[in-house]
């Protein structure tokens, strides 16, 4: 009887385990066919002038941020939270992320050079998700105010440099889908 026991979760386990891997790759296939209308379709709306805004306060620092003369140059915590839209924010940067890196996949059906692309922005998604993770910990820990600031700029900045290189794939890839894509973005 045990041994009847055995063989049935046996091939319990292994049916489970064949139907995750068809549902994954039902999935990726569906992702990889995905035409350029439905790609655009996926891309939520951020404020791309306060993304802006905090990617370049963390990427190009300068002595007027830490100095108190020259606030306005100064990002506050409260200034990062207002201007990427909070968690909330940080969740759709996170979401369109993915969609960035099926865009670079997308001309890779064209251009075989764009999968390095890609890869650079798995490696910049994998940040913020990083980014987003240790946000949302530190919230169930009760310490946002600590570690919002620095991590959301840090996403930020990583989510705008995949802006940045998309568009410069499609600068050279296919101009002619480059103006619809910035409108978007």
């Amino acid at each position: 009887m045990p041994g009847i026991v055995f063989i049935s979760l046996t091939f319990l386990c292994f049916g489970g385990l064949c139907w995750i891997f068809w549902r994954m790759s039902r999935a990726r296939v569906r992702k990889e066919e995905a035409g350029w209308n439905e790609l655009i379709a996926k891309l939520l709306p951020v404020s791309r002038t306060g993304i802006h805004e905090v990617a370049t306060a963390f990427l190009e620092p300068t002595g007027r941020e830490m100095d108190a003369r020259h606030a306005e140059r100064h990002l506050e915590p409260r200034d990062v939270w207002d201007f990427i839209g909070g968690i909330d924010g940080l969740k759709t940067m996170h979401h369109n992320a993915e969609v960035l890196i099926d865009l670079a996949s997308y001309v890779s059906r064209w251009n075989p050079e764009a999968y390095i692309v890609a890869e650079q922005l798995r490696l910049d998604a994998h940040d913020i998700k990083n980014a987003l993770s240790q946000i949302e910990r530190a919230q169930r820990k009760g310490k946002l105010a600590y570690s919002f600031s620095v991590q959301a700029s840090r996403a930020t900045a990583a989510y705008y440099l995949m802006t940045q290189r998309v568009c410069a794939l499609y600068e050279i890839s296919n101009a002619g889908l480059l103006a619809q894509l910035k409108e978007v973005i």
